[in-house]
């Protein structure tokens, strides 16, 4: 065995097969790999589109069982949607994340052929706070009818976008995403009721306030929250809005509830984002920068 190269050890499919590599075993996934195979066979390691490298034997069974039961074209999709993403939204490609909608393709066709539905109980909170994932997700579909000749329905739309969020910061699986969301739909709604029905928030308002906590709980969950508070910032804040610091507090106790402490440098950046909020719906002078 040279190196670029693995000896087959198993032909898991015509478009999978299991070698053995100088960095150990691998499973190569690629159209027409394992066709013709024989075991003991010398693979160019190079002619694989996707190259598994589990991390112990536990992992090495699950990949295969998983990579035996998917068809290739749901890779295919999976990964011309995360070019996609990677190209349209910065979306960092990984083989989680192909794995991930891999999976969850496959089991929407299947639930397709068999008349299947799901009901997705937060549909309503994606399609406000990721509507750039969610259109994603609804890429996935239209890739989908093009590969397969079938519609899946609209709804899946919903479970891709929550792998798209996931995979911006690094979940185990969607039950954080899931959490998150919910928590946000929380404080949007929190804000909205403070404000008033005369408050009209702007939409694109709203989205970079939502960036901003999601990349807030991202901190949280990876205790990397921001220590060193802004000089001067909370002053002019408070001064321009004057409603801004007990509606940072209701946030921020929704935030401690559902997830954990936030520092008091966080709190600043919290209110500045609030303060552009509020002056997008109309009320108070324009916020400084941060």
């Amino acid at each position: 065995m040279t190196a670029g190269q693995g000896t087959l050890l198993r032909v898991l499919n015509n478009n999978a097969v299991m070698v053995d590599t100088d960095t150990g075993r691998q499973i190569l996934l690629g159209r027409g790999i394992g066709f013709g195979r024989q075991l003991g066979d010398q693979i160019e390691l190079n002619l694989a589109d996707e190259t598994f490298s589990p991390s112990s034997p536990n992992d090495l069974r699950q990949l295969t069982d998983f990579v035996t039961e998917i068809p290739i074209e749901s890779f295919e999709v999976a990964r011309e949607a995360i070019r996609m993403a990677e190209s349209t939204a910065g979306i960092q490609p990984s083989q989680s994340l192909l794995l991930a909608i891999a999976d969850h393709l496959h089991f929407a066709l299947v639930r397709t052929q068999q008349g299947i539905t799901i009901d997705f109980p937060l549909k309503w909170e994606i399609t406000q706070i990721y509507p750039t994932e969610l259109s994603l997700g609804r890429a996935v579909i239209d890739l989908t009818k093009q590969k397969f000749g079938v519609t899946i329905a609209e709804d899946e739309a919903v479970a891709f976008a929550m792998h798209f969020v996931n995979a911006q910061f690094a979940r185990a699986d969607v039950s954080e995403t899931a959490t998150m969301t919910e928590l946000l739909t929380q404080i949007v709604g929190e804000i909205t009721t403070s404000l008033g029905p005369e408050s009209s928030l702007d939409s694109m308002s709203v989205a970079r306030f939502i960036t901003h906590l999601r990349y807030l709980y991202a901190r949280i969950s990876s205790n990397t929250q921001f220590e060193d508070e802004p000089p001067m910032l909370l002053t002019t804040i408070h001064d321009a809005y004057p409603e801004v610091a007990g509606l940072a507090q209701k946030v921020r106790s929704l935030i401690e509830t559902k997830r954990g402490k936030l520092t008091e440098a966080e709190l600043p950046y919290l209110e500045l984002h609030l303060a552009r909020l509020i002056q997008s719906a109309g009320r108070g002078a324009k916020p400084a920068r941060a």
